[in-house]
């Protein structure tokens, strides 16, 4: 697997083996569709890190990176990655929903296992995400997911403002509202 766009492009990482990397060609949009926002700080989390392919194309666009995995061997391949880069990661070996942490993201990834409940993990971003930030969430599209009642009924102030399917891959986009 190799990176798609910024200063490292090109580069291949290694990807273990229980994991399931967002592909090229959904790496390539996200970062066409975050083009168009200004963000506070420009930092992004990855809360379920994986393979670490869409915090690698974060930093490879100098985004600040934060990569969660619960996993410490999938952790260490994805060190050794960043270490191909010449990069230090900034790597926390934790459950995403148990993250605790005063800093707020401008971006906040979300590709958990699919069979996984989306409510709580989409929760715990909104608690982590700046005032002008957006979270990315991917998801098989057989699953049969209503994020605007799960925003209803979490009680959270957040809009779908795209939604984009590349395949078996949905990814909706949402932001704070008002």
């Amino acid at each position: 697997m190799y990176l798609t766009g910024g200063q490292f492009k090109g580069h291949k990482i290694e990807v273990p083996k229980n994991t399931k990397p967002t592909l090229s060609k959904v790496r390539e949009s996200v970062f066409n569709i975050l083009q168009q926002f200004d963000f506070e700080s420009y930092t992004f989390l990855d809360m379920f890190a994986g393979s670490a392919i869409m915090g690698l194309e974060a930093v490879s666009r100098g985004y600040n990176v934060c990569e969660l995995e619960i996993n410490p061997k999938t952790a260490q391949i994805i060190k050794k990655n960043y270490q191909k880069i010449k990069q230090k990661p900034q790597i926390i070996i934790t459950d995403s929903l148990k993250f605790i942490t005063d800093k707020k993201f401008d971006i906040i990834y979300i590709d958990p296992p699919w069979d996984m409940d989306y409510a709580p993990i989409i929760h715990k971003a909104y608690s982590l995400l700046s005032s002008v930030g957006v979270i990315i969430i991917e998801y098989d599209k057989q699953k049969a997911m209503d994020l605007n009642k799960i925003i209803y009924e979490q009680r959270l102030k957040l809009q779908i403002i795209k939604s984009k399917k590349y395949g078996r891959c949905l990814i909706d986009i949402l932001k704070k509202s008002c």
